[in-house]
C-alpha cells in the first residue's frame, strides 16, 4: 500500500522528499558515531565544590547571548561584555555585541561628560630672608611699657628702679622686695631684674640663707624676706625665657658665691630645702619651702642649672620633703615637689627633659626600709610609700608621679642597656 501511495504522489514532491532525506542522513551521525563523538562538556575542565554534579561548572566561562553569573574562580575569555549586578553584587558576562543598547537603561539619562581634576598647586616658595636680617627670636621682642623709664616721683618705672637700688644697698628691704615680687610678673620688668647681676645675687642670697632652714634660730623677718625673694625669682623666670637666659648667663659666677663665710655656695644652697638631717635644727617653714620649690622648678628649665641641680644631689633633697614631713601643713610643698619632678623630668607634654632622670639603679625594698637616711637609690620605694597614703584617692597627684616615674625609669634603663650592648 505504501508503494501505491508514493507512486501516486506528484513527481515534484517526490524529488523534494528525497533531497530532505539525504540532508537528514548527512547531518545525523550513526549511533556508533554519536557514541564516539565527545560533547563540549566532556572536553571542558569542570570545577566542582560538592559531590553534586549539577553544581559543577566549566573552569573557562562559556558565554552566550544572555548575561550569566561569573563564578569567582572562573577564567574569563577576552572580549566579553562584563558587568556588575548592583543588586546581587555578582559579576555577569555574555558575548559582546558592539553598539548594543542595554534595554534596562532605556529612558534613563546618560551622561558622557569627562571630569577634569585640576592638579594640586605647588606651595609658594618660602620668602627670602634679607642678608642683614636679625636672627630669629622665638621669644619675640619685649616692648617697654609706658612709664618704665626712671624719672618722676610717681611713675612705675621710678618705683621699680628705686626698689632695685634699695635691695642692692640693703635699705628698706621689705618694701623693695614687695614691689619687685609684684612687678616681676611683667615680662619686661622680669627681664630687667634678671639682667642686673647684683640684684639677682641679692635675691638668691635672701631666698637661700641657711639661717632660714632652722626655725629655732631664724627670725620671722628673715623667713618672710626669704619667701618673698624666692617668689620674686619664681615669677621672674616663669614663662619668661629671656629672663631665664639672663640668669643662666650669671650662673657660672653665681653658683660659687657664698653669701656669708659660714654658708654653702649658692650652687648647693639654692637647692637645699631642709636642714641637714644631723644638724639638730628644726625643719624650716613649709611656706618658704613651697616658694623655693617654685623658684627651683622655674630655674630647672635651663639646661646648665638643671645639670648643676642633678650633680648636687638635688633629687635627693626633693625626696626629703616627701619623706620627712607627714604634717598636713606640708602637703602644698609636697605637691609642688611632685609637679616639679613631673614637669622637668617625666612629662614630655609639660616640656620635661626626658632621659636625664631617673638613671640610678634602685636598692631593694628591704635595704630601703632598713635605712635611716634618704638616698636617691630608694626614690621609687619612697614614692610608692607616699602614694599609698592616698590609696583611696587614685586621682591624687602622687599616683601620676609614681606611674610616670616607673615608665621613664624603664625607658631610661632600656637606653642604657642598649648602649652597654654596643
Amino acid at each position: 500500500m505504501a508503494r501505491l501511495r508514493i507512486a501516486s504522489l506528484p513527481a515534484s514532491l517526490l524529488a523534494l522528499l528525497s533531497i530532505a532525506l539525504v540532508g537528514a542522513n548527512a547531518a545525523s551521525p550513526s549511533p556508533q558515531e554519536a557514541a564516539s563523538a565527545p560533547s563540549p562538556s566532556d572536553k571542558a575542565e569542570l570545577i566542582c565544590h560538592t559531590t553534586n554534579s549539577d553544581e559543577c561548572y566549566p573552569k573557562i566561562f562559556q558565554p552566550t547571548d544572555e548575561f550569566q553569573v561569573v563564578h569567582p574562580d572562573q577564567d574569563l575569555p577576552k572580549g566579553l561584555h562584563v558587568r556588575l549586578n548592583v543588586q546581587t553584587g555578582q559579576r555577569e558576562a555574555k558575548i559582546n555585541v558592539p553598539d548594543e543598547v542595554d534595554p534596562s537603561l532605556k529612558g534613563l539619562p546618560v551622561d558622557s561628560a569627562i571630569v577634569i581634576v585640576d592638579p594640586e598647586e605647588a606651595p609658594p616658595p618660602p620668602p627670602k630672608i634679607p642678608a642683614n636680617a636679625p636672627a630669629y627670636d622665638p621669644a619675640g621682642k619685649i616692648k617697654e611699657p609706658k612709664g618704665a623709664k626712671a624719672g618722676g616721683d610717681n611713675s612705675e618705672g621710678s618705683a621699680f628702679h628705686r626698689s632695685l637700688a634699695f635691695l642692692k644697698k640693703g635699705l628698706n628691704t621689705d618694701e623693695a622686695l614687695e614691689m619687685l615680687e609684684e612687678i616681676s610678673h611683667d615680662i619686661y620688668y622680669g627681664l630687667k631684674i634678671a639682667e642686673d647681676y647684683e640684684t639677682v645675687k641679692q635675691l638668691f642670697c635672701l631666698a637661700n640663707s641657711a639661717a632660714t632652714l632652722d626655725s629655732s634660730v631664724g627670725d620671722d623677718a628673715a623667713v618672710r624676706q626669704a619667701r618673698v625673694a624666692a617668689l620674686t625669682i619664681s615669677s621672674t623666670v616663669q614663662n619668661n625665657p629671656k629672663a631665664l637666659a639672663e640668669i643662666s648667663k650669671h650662673w657660672d659666677e653665681l653658683k660659687w658665691v657664698k653669701c656669708s663665710a659660714s654658708e654653702e655656695t649658692l650652687g648647693r644652697a639654692t637647692f637645699r630645702l631642709m636642714a641637714p638631717p644631723l644638724s639638730g635644727a628644726k625643719r624650716n617653714d613649709p611656706g618658704l619651702a613651697k616658694a623655693r620649690i617654685s623658684a627651683i622648678s622655674g630655674l630647672l628649665k635651663d639646661q646648665a642649672i638643671r645639670k648643676q641641680f642633678l650633680a648636687s644631689g638635688g633629687m635627693d633633697l626633693l625626696l626629703e620633703v616627701l619623706v620627712e614631713n607627714r604634717d598636713p601643713e606640708w602637703e602644698p610643698a609636697q605637691r609642688k615637689v611632685g609637679f616639679l619632678v613631673l614637669d622637668n623630668f617625666l612629662d614630655e607634654n609639660m616640656g620635661a627633659a626626658l632621659g636625664e632622670w631617673p638613671t640610678e639603679k634602685q636598692a631593694s625594698a628591704k635595704e630601703c626600709e632598713a635605712r635611716s637616711e634618704v638616698k636617691g637609690d630608694c626614690w621609687d620605694w619612697h614614692a610608692n610609700n607616699f602614694a599609698r597614703r592616698f590609696k583611696k584617692d587614685k586621682t591624687h597627684w602622687s599616683w601620676e608621679l609614681l606611674d610616670k616615674l616607673a615608665t621613664q625609669r624603664r625607658a631610661n634603663w632600656g637606653k642604657r642597656k642598649g648602649k652597654d650592648e654596643l
